[in-house]
């Protein structure tokens, strides 16, 4: 294995079809040393099919993996029973609501009891990385996705609720993922079906928007994922996952956020529509992004491998930029698995 394909395969993180690893992906693990999976309804259909499933993953490469999730709770919820069902945000923090809305003994919790209960289930059969808690706020009545998704309609009910979900999932040693940076809650689209946009302005993202996640970053949130959402305010040119003003310029400068930048799937309408996912991929790295995700498709993501590695090697990728980037995949993993 060529240090740049190893260079590259660490960053990706990648999802596929079944419930059983194919052999492509197999591949991939193998060659490119791939940085980790992320698991969906589709490749689950029992408490230890997946516990059986992810030993396989984790058993192909020689690197440690993510091995990450959907586990949000309410609609957004990959796991069936026996797994616990979990409420969504909206209900977490609606704490009079849920007694009424979950099983016996279960009602009543706080959003860092749920936290915990989610790390411990998690990490029974293998996971790692859950991408909770959303930390947008639902501010806009007419959102077709995020709605109870979302902690709240006011920043500091998002803010109080999702720190305390990061504590209890850091508490059983599994990777919170705030997203989607710098906030999903005002659109009027579905950025899975098309590209949406904030057009608040900057003193109205600073307010509303950005404020859960100065505290997550204040609270050196390991991982936060990029919404495909076009800002004016902050780049009137390109969406948050692609534009180097709001992940280099914003987060990492202005903010000081350390912790990594994940994409959001790069297969969403609102990105593939408008770019080749290679190109996306490279273009969220030259952002200032760390991980690019494709939950997806073997071979258009054996594809992507084989891009990046080309740009790295023609210098159309800043190597410097994938070091670093591979430097803190490599530190997130040695603290947490």
């Amino acid at each position: 294995m060529s240090d740049i394909k190893k260079l590259v395969g660490s960053l990706c993180i990648f999802g596929f079809d079944g419930t059983s690893l194919p052999g492509l992906l197999k591949k991939m693990i193998e060659e490119w040393s791939l940085g980790g999976v992320i698991l969906f309804r589709r490749n689950i259909e029992s408490k230890e099919q997946v516990k059986d499933l992810i030993k396989e993953v984790k058993s192909c490469s020689k690197e440690k993996m993510f091995v990450s999730v959907d586990h949000e709770g309410g609609r957004v919820f990959r796991l069936p029973p026996p797994f616990t069902q979990i409420p969504s945000a909206r209900e977490i923090a609606t704490s009079r609501l849920l007694p009424l809305l979950t099983k016996e003994g279960l009602g009543g919790r706080s959003a860092f009891d749920w936290g915990v209960l989610m790390g411990q289930e998690l990490r029974e059969v293998g996971f790692n990385l859950n991408y909770a808690p959303v930390l947008d706020v639902d501010s806009n009545p007419d959102n077709p996705i995020i709605g109870d998704r979302a902690f709240g309609v006011d920043p500091q009910t998002v803010i109080e609720n999702g720190l305390a979900l990061i504590g209890g999932l850091r508490s059983e040693k599994i990777i919170p993922c705030g997203k989607h940076f710098p906030g999903h809650g005002d659109t009027s689209k579905d950025s899975h079906l098309e590209l949406p946009r904030v057009d608040q302005p900057l003193e109205r993202l600073e307010e509303i928007e950005l404020a859960p996640f100065r505290a997550a970053v204040n609270k050196q949130i390991e991982m936060l994922m990029t919404a495909h959402v076009l800002y004016p305010a902050l780049d009137g040119l390109l969406p948050a996952t692609l534009s180097p003003k709001i992940l280099t310029n914003l987060l990492r400068n202005e903010m000081a956020y350390e912790g990594l930048i994940i994409s959001d799937d790069l297969n969403m309408k609102a990105i593939s529509d408008a770019y080749g996912l290679g190109e996306a991929a490279r273009l969220f790295l030259e952002a200032g992004g760390d991980i690019p995700l494709i939950c997806r498709g073997e071979e258009a993501e054996w594809e992507v491998l084989e891009y990046l590695e080309k740009c790295l090697r023609d210098k159309e990728l800043n190597m410097s930029k994938v070091e670093k980037s591979c430097q803190r995949v490599r530190g997130l993993k040695q603290k947490y698995l």
